[in-house]
Formats: C-alpha cells, structure tokens, sequence
C-alpha cells in the first residue's frame, strides 16, 4: 500500500510510520546475515591500509573507490535496518521521515551504477596500461580528476532531475522501505540504457580489446620464439579481469535490471538484493586476486606474523630453559648426597 506520511499521521490508530513489520523485518534477516559477514571481510581488507603502504598507491584508486561504494552500501542497509526496528514514534519529524525515504530508496541504486562507471573506468585505465604501455595515473592526473567527477555527479544528477520532472517519484510503503517508482516506460528505458546496457557494452569493448591486444601480442611474440615477462603479467591481468567481470555481472545486474521495473517489496526484489550483498561480501576475496600487489602484501604481513610468533617463542623458550635445567641438575645432586 502506497500511502503519503500525512496520511499516516491522520489516522487514528498510532502506527509508528517507520517501524518495519514483522514480515519485513524477518524477510530481511538473510540480508543482516551477509552483511555482517560482508563486514569482516571488509574489515579484515581495509586493515591492509594500516600495515601495508606497498598498497597504498595512486595506481589502485579506483579499486578502492569501487571498494568505497561496498562500504556505503552496507552502511546503508544498516542504518535503515536499525532506524526501521527502534522508531516507535508515531509522529516523526517529517524532514527526518522523508530524508530516510529518499534515502533508503535512490543511494542503492546510485551507488550500484556508480560501480559500472568506476569498473568501466578502472579497465579503461589498463588497457592504456597493457596496450600503450602507459601509466595514466602519472601522465593523466587531471583527465583522472575528471572522470571522478563526471562519474560521481552525473548519475546523481540525473535522478534528481527525473525526480523534479515526475519521472520518478517517491512511493511510501506502510510498515515496509520507501522505493522510487518510474511513472513512464521512455524513463524506465533510459535508466537500464545508461544504468546497465551502455556501460556494460563498453566495458565488453574494452575487455575484448584487451584481449585482442594480447592475443596478437602473443602471436607475434611466439612466431619470434620470445616470451616476455611482461606479456605474461599482461595475459594474467586480462584473465583475472575476465573472471572478475563475469562473477561480478551475475549478481550485480539482477538488483539493478529489476529496481528498474518493480516497485515495492517482493520475493524478486529480496533475491536480488541477496545476491547484490553476498556480491559485496565476495569482492575483498576477488580483487585481492585481481591484483597481485594485494598478494604480496597479505604474504608480507603473514610471514612478519609467523616472524614473531618465533621469536615470541624461542624467547619464551630462554627464559624457561635454564630454570628448568637447574633444578634437574638440583635434584641430581641431592640423589648424589642422599646417604645409603
């Protein structure tokens, strides 16, 4: 039921119109279960940046901008599990109330084609890297600059200006989320057309040049029976890439492909947005993989780790040692003395 916050404060009967249902809440238990895993993993990520300055580099800022948008994803979805399971208000501000209406209902969708944009932009990036031999993030700074703003504010202003023009509008659900509903079909067409078909048949391009590049690198080199370590970094960097997409496509263009044409809560929408979170969970583990800066640095910490831990013990191992032998070689005197 679609139902306005005016509406609902008029009616006699006190429902606190930000409280979730029970079958809402228990119907987004799945969810709380993969993002609280999602969050360790996350965590366990992120601690890289403190111990490991070999990964804080220039060259990884749109793995990490991509990274950036998981965590605002799952701090959404926190923020709006807990605001809908301890508001028992029944006339809440209605600033406040429209704020996390709006906000539970466009920032996963945003933040969602914000990541097609960063991946588009992070593969534009190594194909400059694998086909020119070019490092963009040195010869190209305010080109970069550029592309984080276009990307960021360009989507953002899209959805403002469909919601002024009744493109878009905000339907409010009774005891359940707050979702963005699309009033014509010329809207919903455009959102999937450059939310979804566009820059994925760009990032196809730019892959399949890549892979183009290499192949022929590949042949050439073969036909002058030279390999170089260079291809062969190159040729690992297209796989692991190719892999990535392809994971990260299956669950990530459900959510987006159906907020496009559903409103409200269904068993649809609740499957894709599992699929969009266990996603989110998954992504420390595969760009670790993606690159091998990532690798080494993990190997680092592991081996200073098993460094100490064997120092703690050989230390340990000292200062028990000779406490030990002397009262061996004690009670072997003591035998010695101990008449007959």
């Amino acid at each position: 039921m679609v139902l306005s916050v005016e509406s609902i404060q008029s009616n006699s009967s006190c429902f606190p119109p930000l409280l979730w249902n029970e079958t809402a809440i228990d119907d987004r238990r799945p969810q709380l279960d993969v993002c609280f895993i999602a969050t360790i993993m996350h965590s366990v990520f992120w601690l890289q940046l403190a111990f490991c300055p070999t990964v804080r580099q220039k060259t990884m800022q749109w793995i990490y901008a991509y990274l950036l948008t998981d965590i605002l994803l799952l701090f959404r979805f926190y923020f709006s599990f807990i605001i809908h399971t301890v508001s028992y208000e029944c006339t809440p501000n209605i600033i406040w109330y429209y704020f996390v209406c709006y906000l539970e209902a466009t920032v996963d969708n945003y933040l969602n084609v914000l990541e097609v944009y960063i991946l588009l932009a992070l593969n534009i990036c190594r194909y400059a890297q694998i086909a020119w031999n070019k490092n963009v993030y040195v010869t190209n700074v305010k080109l970069l600059i550029l592309a984080h703003v276009a990307i960021y504010s360009m989507s953002l202003i899209s959805l403002i200006i469909q919601i002024y023009v009744g493109w878009a509008q905000l339907d409010i659900y009774v005891g359940d989320s707050c979702d963005i509903g699309y009033t014509n079909l010329y809207s919903q067409i455009f959102n999937v057309l450059t939310a979804f078909v566009l820059p994925i048949i760009f990032n196809i391009v730019v892959i399949g040049a890549s892979i183009r590049h290499v192949h022929l690198t590949s042949k050439l080199n073969r036909a002058q029976h030279h390999v170089s370590a260079r291809e062969k970094y190159h040729r690992s960097l297209v796989i692991q890439f190719l892999v990535f997409y392809t994971i990260w496509l299956s669950l990530w263009s459900p959510n987006v492909i159906v907020y496009q044409f559903t409103s409200g809560s269904s068993n649809l929408t609740r499957i894709t947005q599992l699929l969009n979170y266990i996603e989110i969970t998954l992504d420390p583990i595969i760009i670790s993989g993606l690159d091998v800066r990532f690798y080494r640095a993990w190997q680092k910490v592991w081996k200073d780790l098993k460094t100490r831990s064997l120092r703690r013990f050989q230390a340990e191992q000292r200062r028990i040692g000779p406490a030990t032998i002397d009262y061996k070689l004690q009670t072997i005197q003591q035998k010695r003395i101990t008449p007959l």
